[in-house]
């Protein structure tokens, strides 16, 4: 059990999509999951990262206010284990002044069902994913 998030399991999917995240309740439309509380990335360590495995997990943060010194960022959180999906059940939003990332769900999610989002932005946008989606 996860003493800080109750509500939220990462399990073992499988060895091609590795882990994810989880509702252990249902959880209703609208709800917040999760606030993911991030570390900026500058640009100049963005290129000591970019050929490791970490980047897997940075994000882009456009924060006017930092562009083009920190254009990345990497969230500290089990919203990080959140899969990417074309028919997501969550969205996300960035709170630039906190530097957090907001989830929540975009419909009901029931309990033991995958939480994931369109890693595009818009859970509409049916751009490629640099990676094969299942």
């Amino acid at each position: 059990m996860n003493p800080i998030k109750p509500h939220l399991e990462v399990k073992f999917i499988s060895s091609k999509k590795g882990k994810g995240l989880f509702a252990k309740v249902d959880i209703l439309e609208g709800e917040i999951i999760d606030i993911a509380h991030i570390i900026l990335i500058s640009n100049k360590d963005w290129n000591l990262i970019k050929n490791t495995v970490l980047v897997r997990y940075i994000f882009e943060w456009d924060d006017p206010q930092v562009k083009g010194k920190y254009d990345s960022m990497i969230s500290l959180s089990i919203s990080q284990f959140i899969n990417h999906s074309y028919n997501p059940n969550a969205n996300y939003s960035y709170d630039y002044e906190n530097k957090c990332v907001e989830y929540f769900a975009i419909r009901d999610i029931p309990a033991k069902s995958e939480i994931t989002v369109n890693y595009n932005g818009d859970p509409s946008d049916e751009t490629p994913m640099w990676f094969e989606v299942e």
